[in-house]
């Protein structure tokens, strides 16, 4: 997670967003002639698998539950003829089980493999010797259950009609195809330009001011981050940062974030310098027009909305850094993956 984390960062068009104010000072080493390597059509294709899976359902099938679907069952759990405590599930909406999750104790869902929607079986299983429940460890027991479907997962095909309701800026899927591999292949291209022109380059003298702001500026946004999907969870902040962000505890997560401020700052820098060397800016004509496709892109309004939303200056410096990387891309020499 934090090597993920950080690639993204460093690589990412939004890493100007502290501001190009800096007092340091950086050797760029070699930045033209790069080599890179685009993404492979295997990598292409499995991107866009997994994409289908994340659109992926739940459907009822009439046919005999199989390892891996969901069932969907009401159950009675009886030792010696009498219903236990907390074996039972009659309630209306019944209790999805993946056959398979091993959610059960060992034997039930194995049991449950060629049912079809509506059968009754009745499942003679022993408890582990190793029982949570004292009562139940190690003890006969019959489960009598009922079938009310049989559920699997519906992978979507990608078709013409799947693209345009799902991503509507593309009709057809030729077209979200090119536009998927042209998207890999510039994060594919951020990321190893990145690698070469931060390993290639020295650092001369930190702007320290700069480097407090980053530290603080990344704290508080994945700390804010971890927060919110650690609630989903029931997770304090310290516990999401631990379990969402890999980080052993707070202080050595600050003490990280600390550590690769100096790297988003060597970065800015380096982009900062190509820039004045090739003398690339962001015009006003570019401003507008590229403020307009994002605010498009990111759902917004308009243009204005998107810069009043996120400022002036930080649109200003994302855009910077994605016409620097449109330079650094063009003057690569470039080789198909095997």
């Amino acid at each position: 997670m934090k090597k993920k984390l950080m690639t993204v960062l460093l690589a990412g068009a939004m890493v100007l967003a502290a501001g190009c104010g800096s007092t340091g000072k950086v050797t760029v080493g070699e930045y033209k002639g790069l080599a890179l390597t685009s993404v492979s059509q295997a990598a292409a294709d499995e991107d866009i698998a997994q994409m289908l899976e994340y659109y992926s359902e739940l459907a009822e099938v009439d046919r005999a539950a199989q390892d891996g679907d969901t069932v969907n069952i009401n159950y009675v759990g009886l030792k010696d003829g009498v219903a236990f405590e907390g074996g039972t599930n009659d309630s209306e909406a019944g209790h999805d089980l993946v056959l398979g999750s091993n959610s059960f104790i060992d034997g039930f869902e194995d049991g449950l493999i060629g049912a079809v929607a509506g059968e009754k079986r009745d499942l003679n299983l022993t408890f582990p010797e190793g029982y949570q429940n004292a009562e139940l460890a190690g003890q006969a027991v019959v489960f009598q259950v009922t079938v009310n479907s049989v559920k699997e997962i519906q992978v979507p095909e990608l078709t013409d009609a799947f693209v345009a309701e799902k991503f509507p800026a593309y009709k057809t899927v030729e077209e979200y195809k090119e536009a998927r591999l042209e998207y890999l292949n510039t994060e594919t291209y951020y990321e190893q330009i990145t690698e070469q022109i931060m390993a290639s380059s020295e650092v001369e003298k930190y702007d320290e001011g700069e480097v407090a702001d980053e530290k603080q500026a990344l704290i508080d946004e994945y700390t804010a981050y971890a927060s919110y999907y650690g609630s989903m969870y029931g997770l304090d902040t310290e516990s999401s940062i631990k379990y969402l962000l890999g980080f052993e505890s707070t202080e050595a997560f600050e003490e990280e974030m600390g550590k690769f401020a100096y790297e988003v700052v060597k970065n800015r820098m380096i982009i900062m310098e190509i820039a004045e060397k090739e003398k690339i800016k962001v015009t006003d004509e570019i401003f507008d027009t590229k403020a307009a496709e994002y605010a498009e892109a990111s759902g917004y309004a308009d243009a204005e909305a998107f810069i009043t939303a996120n400022g002036e200056e930080v649109v200003r410096d994302a855009l910077l850094v994605e016409l620097v990387m449109e330079f650094l891309i063009d003057n690569a020499v470039i080789s198909e993956a095997q």
